[in-house]
């Protein structure tokens, strides 16, 4: 393994497949070899070794990627690629993408790509220690810098497509799998690949463990920072393109690894160095980011030591931090003897538990030496698993190829001899062999091994006490006297140890080693509370979400409540695994030519009969799809996630691709679930829902800065939105920043999920006194509510009430009932319903539900037994309530939109009962009535005390009628 990293043939061979193709090839693919050659002369590359790389890379990656189309020439095809009708299309929906407007002249692309190369010479690699070391620095900058670069300068460069068939995935990522692919060959110069998969625990209970903001983002932070840990490691070995989930291109925390070794010591033309070119702000390289899990193509012959590897520098990062928390810790004074509990054995059993805390699971699948092995490896499994999902697919293809496609119009490049009879190349069994991959890695995860703990025999005494968040490690700090001594030794220890809850080892790290490790050398990351200011649940409550709120400060005329919002992707797996991959026909070029007016493209070509159904046949999962569909994970995460929750007054703690989780007002929560969820799906209607909401939160804001002075501005991304200036979209699935452009002044679009994917929410509201880790974990069940009881494509949430009492309500995204809900609360905040209207609804229907639950299945009754008669006399109810709880400033119109939406949603086909019905209104106005009633803006006009009949209805829990 160390050949690959002591050799610079290695990374040459690796940035020459790289640049086998420019990427401007799709625009003139006749003369795509001479702009190729410009590139490798470009690189450092010397005439002899201009041109040549491992084709069969090429050949196995154009294979995995694509179809074996018939030859254009034989059959007589035409497709050309001009952005506008023969557009990019999205990699899960087949949405087109066309740009703005066609390349004046190829020669703008071709200038483009040409200016924007990385231009390393050697005195910009001066600092580099060997010829290795530079080599290796030229692939990552081509890697990393190439496609940044070039969107730059011109956005349109960005989704150039690969292929100009089935433009559903950019030179670029065929670009990475081509030197992935190119990175295995083994000693014996045989390409030999394998996938590594690789995954890191413990994670939610992990996280969840917190008594306070910074524990929550501390413990996300600490997972993400030690996976970028192991994949710099890897990348280190056999470059970050071996990586194909996640997409490691633009991800902050793999670059800031990179800082010290690499980005800081190499500069572009001898200006700034890398690093400052990268511009990472502080709060984009603190926030947490990257899964627990990463697939890597790598060489068989060292796949097990690259997994190994990465498995120790995950370990030795954890202990070089473990250790300087520590350190800090004994040098504050807080560590010594206390009783009978001496200093030697508080730190043998924190090293105990600093030893046993990681769970590291990996696989590796060699590639089998053909596509017919490759789908034999899904022998024997059952019909429903995701392996024989996947050969299906592979086989549908192979069968268009080898039986269906008229023979004088194959390709002969694609089959092994002049028959034609037989393909050739195991790049199409991609899906079968990962599918495979994932099958082993969950067997191993079922069987892993642990060190047992042993403390030799009973122990008593308060040292014996379990860590009071998560249950399980015996304590290693806290109690009274730990506290005592935290006060004495002053900042930070003061604020860190405020509570004298006992700790175990991985809590204590969480609680200090932000100020232990990151702060200090080599990293020097300000963390402290003036770069880098943690709310509490108190500030956050109260539209603050970057100030601790003392308790003296607190307002009293009001009760204050925060909410947990928990966004995570739904099936994503699948999404992964290629379960949900789209149709061949979205995804296929169809177009008219502009000049002739005839159709052109492929997809015509397979609507011919002998094709039979071909075209409904599933993409099978390529290469490129995963870089892609990781990139657009990333691109919700990293551009859409954090902007979005600012800009309703929330504090992003962690957003991991389709994982997000946030700290909100409870005022502002559902709105953005809302807004979250258009971005993830590129809905063009976002940038007028961002403006509404956050143009009410800014003058807010403002109002309040022009009474208290030490009041917060309104934050930069919520000022943005409000001005229309935030997120725009035109095409489902794509995005723009319109605070990014490029040298033209075009915003700069990114991927999303799209329509075509979906997510959940789940919300817990409570009040700030509340236990954190509580109102998580209720985030957190509501959301598998959301997707178990209610389907999938949902919301759901629990308000908890001070009394320990929990309100619960839920609806789907395309039910109506989150539309209903804002408008019924924006129509109590403006006054013009009274803010008894959600009472009295809650007083009239409640009694329609007859509150014995049923024995046999454990469900509420109600005294209807016809669907339309319950809508009828709800329909009465609704009218009747909007007439008499008219608000000072009635408005007919809108209270007509409210009743309609509210009777839109009660008819939605995912409530089928009766019974459903009503207590989806009570949960409804329940969860309007209590959230509007704690919104610093409303001045309620109900009562002191709830009404009687409220309290009633509350008793019932919607999550069981639904």
């Amino acid at each position: 393994m160390e050949t690959m990293n002591n050799n610079p043939e290695f990374w040459k061979a690796k940035l020459a497949a790289y640049l086998h193709d420019p990427p401007s090839k799709a625009l003139d693919i006749a003369t795509h070899g001479e702009r190729a050659d410009a590139a490798f002369r470009q690189a450092g590359f010397i005439d002899t070794e201009v041109g040549k790389y491992f084709d069969y890379a090429d050949e196995t990656a154009a294979t995995a990627d694509r179809l074996p189309f018939p030859s254009s020439r034989l059959a007589a095809l035409r497709c050309a690629f001009d952005g506008i009708r023969n557009a990019f299309r999205h990699p899960l929906n087949g949405t087109p993408f066309p740009f703005h407007e066609e390349f004046t002249t190829v020669e703008t692309a071709f200038e483009g790509e040409n200016t924007t190369q990385p231009a390393l010479t050697d005195s910009s690699l001066a600092n580099l220690p060997n010829d290795t070391a530079r080599w290796r620095a030229r692939f990552f900058a081509h890697w990393r810098l190439w496609p940044r670069h070039a969107m730059q300068k011109d956005y349109r460069l960005a989704f150039l497509p690969a292929d100009t068939r089935i433009p559903d995935h950019s030179i670029w990522t065929h670009m990475q799998v081509v030197s992935a692919l190119a990175g295995c060959v083994g000693p014996d110069k045989v390409w030999h690949p394998a996938f590594l998969k690789f995954q890191l625990g413990p994670v939610q209970e992990f996280i969840a463990a917190a008594r306070s903001i910074r524990d929550l983002w501390s413990g996300s932070y600490l997972l993400s920072w030690l996976m970028a840990a192991g994949l710099k490691k890897l990348s280190e070995l056999v470059g970050p393109d071996a990586v194909i989930f996640p997409n490691l291109r633009e991800q902050p925390l793999f670059d800031l690894h990179w800082r010290e070794d690499l980005w800081s010591k190499v500069s572009i033309s001898g200006q700034r160095s890398v690093w400052e070119s990268l511009q990472w702000e502080l709060r984009d390289l603190l926030t947490p980011n990257l899964p627990n899990v990463f697939l890597a193509v790598v060489p068989d012959a060292h796949a097990a030591e690259l997994a190994q590897a990465v498995c120790n520098a995950i370990q030795d990062e954890w202990k070089r931090i473990s250790d300087a928390v520590w350190n800090a810790c004994e040098q504050a004074g807080l560590t010594a003897d206390e009783g009978g509990f001496t200093a030697a054995q508080r730190k043998a059993r924190f090293d105990t538990q600093v030893e046993r805390f990681l769970s590291l699971s990996w696989q590796v699948t060699p590639w089998p030496s053909s596509l017919e092995a490759a789908l034999k490896l899904a022998d024997g499994f059952a019909s429903e698993m995701p392996i024989q999902q996947a050969r299906a697919r592979v086989q549908a293809i192979v069968d268009m190829a080898e039986k269906q496609m008229p023979m004088e119009h194959r390709d002969p490049r694609f089959y092994t001899d002049a028959t034609k009879t037989k393909l050739n190349n195991l790049g199409l069994g991609w899906s079968v062999i990962l599918a495979f991959n994932s099958w082993q890695l969950d067997a191993v995860r079922q069987t892993r091994a642990f060190p047992a703990a042993n403390t030799g025999g009973w122990q008593v005494g308060t040292f014996n006490n379990k860590d009071a968040l998560t249950g399980r490690e015996e304590a290693v700090a806290g109690g009274r006297t730990w506290t005592d001594r935290a006060e004495k030794a002053g900042a930070p220890w003061a604020t860190l140890f405020k509570h004298d809850d006992w700790l175990g080892a991985p809590t204590l790290i969480k609680r200090v080693w932000h100020y232990a490790y990151l702060a200090a050398e080599p990293w020097n990351l300000k963390t402290d509370p003036a770069n880098f200011p943690m709310p509490n649940t108190r500030g956050i409550a109260i539209h603050e979400p970057e100030r601790e709120i003392e308790e003296e400060e607190q307002s009293i005329e009001k009760e204050r409540y925060f909410a947990v919002l928990t966004l995570d992707g739904d099936e994503i797996g699948k999404w992964v695994s290629g379960e949900k991959t789209p149709k061949l026909e979205t995804q296929l070029a169809d177009y008219k030519d502009v000049f002739e007016g005839q159709r052109r493209g492929v997809k015509q070509y397979f609507e011919q009969p002998e094709f039979k159904n071909f075209l409904q046949t599933q993409r099978p999962l390529y290469p490129s799809y995963h870089l892609q569909f990781s990139e657009a994970l990333s691109n919700f995460a990293l551009l859409c996630a954090r902007p979005i929750v600012e800009a309703f007054d929330g504090r992003l703690i962690y957003a991991g691709g389709d994982d997000v989780l946030a700290l909100l007002p409870a005022d502002t929560a559902l709105a953005c679930a809302q807004a979250l969820r258009m971005a993830f799906q590129g809905d063009p209607k976002i940038k007028e829902t961002l403006h509404r909401h956050a143009a009410e939160l800014r003058d807010r804001h403002l109002r309040k800065q022009a009474r208290d002075s030490e009041a917060s501005p309104p934050p930069y991304y919520q000022k943005l939105a409000a001005e229309r200036c935030l997120l725009h979209g035109e095409h489902k699935g794509f995005l723009q920043r319109l605070d990014r452009v490029d040298q033209q002044n075009q915003p700069i679009p990114f991927l999303v999920p799209g329509p075509a994917a979906d997510c959940s929410v789940g919300i817990a509201i409570a009040h700030y006194t509340h236990p954190l880790q509580d109102v998580i974990q209720e985030a957190r069940a509501a959301q598998k509510h959301a997707k178990k009881q209610l389907g999938r494509s949902a919301l759901a949430v629990t308000l908890i009430k001070r009394s320990g009492e929990t309100i619960q309500w839920g609806c789907n995204w395309d039910s109506g009932g989150l539309e209903a809900y804002l408008l019924m609360s924006q129509a109590l905040q403006d006054k013009i319903i009274s803010a008894r209207f959600p009472y009295r609804l809650i007083e009239l229907t409640s009694k329609y539900i007859n509150h014995t639950a049923s024995p046999k299945d454990n469900t509420h009754q109600t005294d209807f037994f016809d669907e339309q008669v319950a809508i009828k006399v709800l329909e009465k109810e609704i009218s009747f309530v909007a007439e008499r709880q008219r608000g000072p400033k009635y408005d007919p119109a809108k209270v007509q939109e409210i009743c309609e939406a509210i009777l839109q949603f009660l008819n939605h086909g995912s409530l089928k009962t009766p019974c459903q019905k009503i207590a989806a209104l009570i949960g409804l106005c329940q969860t309007v009535a209590f959230i509007v009633r704690n919104t610093e803006t409303f001045e309620s006009e109900s009562p002191e005390t709830e009404p009687e009949t409220q309290q009633l209805a509350e008793r019932q829990t919607t999550y069981e009628s639904q």
